[in-house]
């Protein structure tokens, strides 16, 4: 399961992260809860950040709230 990073939509905050079993794609949706209230967002960007301290890439996804 890789751990993701999830960001807002100009992709300079860290949201949150979390274990997939595959990368979302652009254009899906992620619903996420948060105090028993479901929050959903739409994937709207994918991208992979080195780490070359690790020697691996990291997987993130910037994304917007859908009301």
């Amino acid at each position: 399961m890789a751990q993701v990073e999830i960001y807002d939509g100009e992709g300079d905050q860290l949201l949150f992260t979390g274990g997939f079993d595959f990368l979302p794609r652009v254009g899906e949706s992620i619903a996420r809860d948060a105090d028993g209230y479901f929050h959903y967002y739409e994937v709207i960007d994918v991208w992979h950040r080195e780490e070359p301290e690790a020697g691996r890439f990291q997987p993130c996804l910037a994304v917007k709230i859908i009301d």
